[in-house]
């Protein structure tokens, strides 16, 4: 082997990259050794900690083991996938439930998604440079600078969206940020609007922080939503335009410019939730609503679905009148997501590694969408109503035969499927969805996508 000393890889991960590929593919066998830390590192001509770094990287990872007066012993890696799998069952709560073998979950991102390697080599080069001083303070309450700047250069460029760095505010997930964003807001006085059925986690920051909520219905009649907005005198309205969740209805423009007049005309604010708009396999996205009226619309993204949802990192763009109330409310606060994964996160993008990585899932999703559909009409024909619209991770489907979801749920359940209520979305209970599950793409394999829907028609139809 050679180091390349054009590469953007560090040196000690060059080495790793060399040795996990020798063992994965067998070249270097179970029980053979790797070359001890002195001799590598002569013959390479670096230094012995840059190869021990590598090596404790293969350690830790379960390929190689470290033995006094044997030096380092690669493992029989055939066994790395079931005390991986031992270890995750043993570590599950009791209130987890069983896994099934077709879980059609929303949310979660497939297994290997995460682009730990990337990541692992920016966290490492940042942790080992010389200028790494904000790590010993409290930084920026809004975020980092460079991340912020970024994030409104980007938003500049794909959506047409009009900011400056300082309007965007970093923040810890969707529910941190909506509860923070109420504090420039009254509960007494102020009613806040949300769209019927919603997403329920939303609702529950609403209802924790004592707001009045007035819902807004998004199915049962053609404009019925912007009816309902325009009859009410609501001071703040969470919609999700561009998938709206849960039916994954896309926002019609006649629609669009009636909230902005009426949150014109109400001296209302618009928050509008962009939470997939990266995700969407047949129609080009609309603008976002910030472009209709920057001063009435609140922007609010995440990385959750793009990068991780264990990242726990979103943004709002505020309006310049919110932005100095946001500043004189959370004066004194601190970070909302540490500064490590900020800076992280910056490189991520700033060097294309985010592009390259959104381009690869959405080709996927984009797959998995179409085998879905596809797997679904085939099986169950006029049997289900399949609400889609091209857009997000999951399809609502409607089982048109009377069964109640918990009914369709437990049947699943018995043939070892798993899909999800849509229940909790509604506040209405006499909602004109009760036979609807919710069947996700977003966490499941792509191959298991077919047999887990053959599996879901028999447990359903016998069939």
């Amino acid at each position: 082997m050679h180091l390349d000393e054009n590469s953007t890889l560090p040196f000690y991960q060059q080495i790793y990259e060399h040795f996990h590929r020798g063992i994965t593919d067998g070249t270097y066998p179970a029980k053979g050794k790797l070359p001890s830390i002195r001799g590598l590192a002569d013959e390479l001509r670096c230094s012995r900690n840059t190869v021990e770094a590598a090596y404790q990287l293969l350690v830790q990872e379960g390929y190689v083991a470290s033995k006094p007066g044997s030096g380092y012993v690669i493992q029989d890696i055939r066994h790395l996938d079931n005390v991986t799998a031992s270890r995750d069952a043993s570590a599950q709560s009791p209130q987890q439930a069983p896994k099934t073998r077709y879980d059609f979950a929303y949310g979660n991102l497939q297994a290997g998604t995460f682009p730990a390697l990337t990541w692992r080599t920016i966290t490492d080069d940042i942790l080992l440079s010389v200028g790494i001083e904000a790590a010993d303070t409290y930084t920026d309450a809004n975020g980092e600078w460079d991340l912020r700047a970024e994030i409104a250069w980007r938003l500049s460029m794909t959506r047409g969206i009009t900011c400056k760095p300082e309007q965007v505010i970093i923040q810890g997930g969707t529910q941190p940020s909506i509860q923070n964003l109420l504090c420039l807001f009254n509960p007494e006085t102020d009613l806040v609007a949300m769209e019927d059925p919603g997403y329920d986690a939303v609702r529950k920051v609403l209802e924790h922080s004592r707001f009045n909520i007035t819902y807004c219905d998004v199915v049962s009649q053609t404009h019925q939503f912007i009816k309902d907005v325009e009859a009410c005198d609501a001071r703040l309205i969470y919609v999700t335009p561009s998938s709206q969740f849960p039916t994954a209805r896309v926002m019609g423009t006649d629609m669009r410019e009636r909230l902005i007049t009426w949150a014109r005309k109400n001296d209302a604010y618009i928050l509008e939730d962009d939470y997939c708009r990266e995700f969407r396999y047949l129609d080009r996205p609309l603008p976002p609503l910030h472009t209709m009226d920057p001063d009435r619309v609140i922007y609010m993204g995440t990385f959750s679905k793009s990068v991780s949802p264990a990242l726990r990192m979103s943004y709002l763009v505020l309006p310049p009148a919110l932005l100095e109330r946001w500043n004189e409310t959370f004066t004194e606060a601190y970070p909302a997501v540490p500064w490590l994964s900020q800076v992280v996160l910056t490189r991520f993008m700033k060097e294309g590694h985010r592009d390259r990585h959104l381009r690869k899932q959405q080709t996927r999703n984009k797959r998995k969408y179409e085998t879905l559909v596809d797997a679904l009409q085939r099986t169950m024909g006029d049997r289900i109503e399949i609400l889609k619209n091209g857009t997000g991770l999951h399809v609502l489907v409607n089982v048109l035969d009377g069964r109640s979801q918990d009914e369709l749920i437990e049947a699943a359940l018995a043939h070892d499927v798993r899909v999800y209520d849509t229940n909790r979305y509604w506040v209405r209970k006499d909602h004109p969805l009760a036979g609807c599950v919710l069947v996700g793409f977003s966490a499941i394999e792509e191959e298991d996508i077919v047999p887990g829907v053959e599996a879901l028609a028999h447990a359903w139809f016998g069939e």
